[in-house]
């Protein structure tokens, strides 16, 4: 079983999360929210259940945009460009579903992936920016930063990621997208997931020891 010392990763299992993020990074990062790759269709849903949807989605956004906009403004380091994120995020979702409604499973973890990846574009901007301010103040700067660790031979190559994570339990597969993919906090992983902290760190060590050996096979 993986093993957390107070939420931290077991060292054994970095090499997992290397490959989630370096997937992330690729514009791969795995949908939340709907039923995963290969376990079923995506089923359309009525005008009534359509608006129940938005009436949901109005109240997810009273409820959630303080902690999704805590979490973008962590990533791309300024509130303005967090609170955009999530307002953009917001904005897609109800969008696209009065436009082709597909069936949602759990519509914080949805959202969670629509903030994570809207804050990915953001980065696009952020970071070049970033690195270039550094740059200029200190040459050495560079050589501080901790390269993720070399996961090419690994994993044949994406398909095989999602399709061990389409193999795990629902609850499992969240827990470990949001908490290594996603990179929340054991704290707001529960707080999306509305679930303990110890059912988020017992769901991810489970998550993990599954898509370790699936991965590992591959």
């Amino acid at each position: 079983m993986a093993n957390f010392v107070d939420g931290e990763l077991d060292q054994d299992y970095h090499w997992v999360e290397a490959l989630l993020l370096s997937a992330a990074d690729q514009g791969q990062g795995t949908i939340l929210g709907l039923p995963p790759a290969g376990r079923a269709g995506i089923r359309r849903v009525s005008r009534a259940q359509a608006e129940e949807f938005e009436r949901r989605l109005t109240q997810a956004y009273r409820d959630r945009s303080a902690m999704l906009v805590r979490y973008a403004t962590r990533k791309v380091g300024d509130q303005g460009r967090g609170e955009d994120a999530v307002q953009r995020a917001f904005e897609k979702i109800l969008r696209r579903h009065r436009q082709d409604s597909p069936e949602i499973t759990n519509l914080d973890a949805y959202l969670l992936t629509a903030v994570c990846n809207e804050v990915n574009r953001e980065l696009r901007v952020v970071i070049p920016d970033r690195q270039a301010h550094a740059a200029a103040e200190s040459a050495d700067q560079s050589e501080l930063a901790s390269p993720r660790p070399d996961v090419s031979t690994q994993v044949a190559d994406a398909l095989a990621l999602r399709a061990a994570l389409a193999e795990l339990p629902p609850r499992e597969r969240e827990a470990v997208v949001i908490r290594l993919q996603w990179q929340l906090s054991v704290t707001e992983a529960a707080e999306v997931m509305q679930l303990s902290t110890g059912a988020i760190k017992r769901y991810t060590s489970d998550g993990l020891r599954r898509l370790r050996e699936r991965l590992g096979a591959a």
